[in-house]
């Protein structure tokens, strides 16, 4: 197969690729069109509510009985099955979140890769975050790094809690889950400031479009 024909399968993969980006982002493919309000910040807020949940509860687990405060808390028998049904929440509402920001993410990296025409000048601004383009790079991949870890150790809870939701933990998954627990915020912040200082995902439709046409 000639280097021509192999350079056009992967453009119209990339293509496809693109548009289904888009269809995540909330856009009609190849179009100033948009579907609706962005999907991908209207769909993190249930998983990290139910993780930092599940997190949290385990560690309440641990606490000594003569010091767990029973008289405002859950007993302290029901955690471990608290605990499990929020790490099942958990998990399971951050899969819409995931596969929304793998779309957003794509066309951030798409876009950047466009504007500065390799991947060796695109990975090098955001390694050394030389401008605003290389930063919303390098914090949307720390912020998926981050959230993906997470949501990996609390699908392991999960799994390990399945045959007896009533058990607590082992002692090294809680104290996974409360080095989870920070990173997990931490990484809701990056989303949070990907969101309102830098408008990612929020500019190509509706009022933040608008917003944007009108300083340009």
């Amino acid at each position: 197969m000639s280097s021509s024909s192999n350079k056009g399968t992967a453009r119209k993969a990339e293509e496809v690729v693109h548009e289904a980006s888009q269809l995540l982002t909330g856009q009609v493919p190849n179009s100033d069109l948009a579907m609706g309000h962005p999907i991908h910040p209207a769909t993190v807020h249930w998983p990290i509510a139910f993780l930092s949940a599940t997190f949290g509860l385990s560690a309440l687990t641990v606490v000594p009985p003569s010091y767990y405060p029973s008289s405002f808390l859950p007993a302290q028998a029901v955690i471990p099955s608290l605990a499990h049904y929020s790490a099942a929440a958990g998990v399971i509402t951050a899969l819409p979140a995931i596969v929304t920001g793998l779309g957003e993410g794509y066309e951030l990296i798409r876009a950047q890769y466009l504007i500065k025409g390799s991947w060796t000048k695109l990975f090098d601004d955001a390694w050394n975050m030389k401008d605003e383009g290389g930063r919303k790079v390098k914090m949307t991949i720390k912020h998926a790094s981050l959230n993906d870890l997470v949501v990996g150790l609390a699908a392991w809870n999960w799994y390990r809690g399945y045959a007896y939701p009533n058990q607590a933990l082992p002692k090294v998954n809680i104290v996974l889950g409360a080095i989870a627990l920070p990173g997990l915020l931490y990484s809701a912040m990056l989303g949070g400031r990907l969101v309102y200082e830098y408008a990612v995902g929020v500019q190509r439709q509706g009022h933040g479009k608008e917003v944007k046409e009108k300083e340009q």
